[in-house]
């Protein structure tokens, strides 16, 4: 384990050589809190570690600021490329656990039912999403990405114990396709909120 962050960083550099070689744009890696990336190699530091739970709480703004920290050490900005929640009652505590509701099908990987009955939140989800929009904006984080736009995979349904979109992050919910016709989708609450925010 003492060579991975060196061999990790080895092959990070290779593989930013091979995309400056072909992309003009500027780069970055979307790291987890464990690895030790060297940024030099990379225009942005970024991180998926903006989830923040429960047991996190009283901790998250001070992560923030780390990462904030070493940016400014670097000259470079700052990005979180995921945080949020999913969509019911609670789920805010459990940040990227959220989806850990759902069942799966072994054989084909698809979402089969929830494990239990959970009670819609959509409130919540989009109360989340604007408490931690400010806690980054506080520390200085340079932007920020909500987990996902919406979960095609993660239907929703009246019905609160076949509804798969409470285990979906999405900003949206997507309703099942009828008589052949394309999935439709609907704004969810988190959708108007983040809309709102960033006017």
């Amino acid at each position: 384990m003492a060579e991975m962050p060196t061999r990790f960083n080895e092959f990070l550099g290779r593989a930013a050589e091979i995309a400056r070689a072909r992309f003009r744009g500027r780069l970055t890696y979307c790291c987890l809190p464990f690895e030790r990336v060297n940024w030099e190699l990379f225009d942005i530091l970024a991180t998926d570690a903006g989830y923040r739970s429960a047991a996190l709480a009283d901790r998250y703004p001070d992560l923030m600021r780390s990462y904030v920290g070493e940016g400014a050490k670097l000259g470079k900005p700052v990005a979180v490329t995921e945080f949020g929640c999913v969509t019911y009652r609670g789920a805010a505590d459990m940040a990227d656990r959220g989806a850990d509701i759902l069942q799966w099908d072994p054989r084909t990987a698809t979402p089969l039912r929830l494990d239990g009955v959970y009670e819609r939140d959509e409130q919540a989800q989009a109360a989340h999403l604007l408490e931690v929009l400010n806690i980054l904006d506080e520390v200085g984080i340079d932007t920020a990405f909500w987990y996902c736009f919406s979960r095609p995979d993660l239907i929703h349904r009246d019905d609160p114990t076949l509804d798969l979109d409470l285990a979906s992050g999405g900003l949206v919910k997507i309703f099942d396709s009828v008589d052949g016709a394309a999935k439709t989708w609907e704004p969810k609450l988190a959708f108007a909120a983040l809309a709102k925010r960033v006017r």
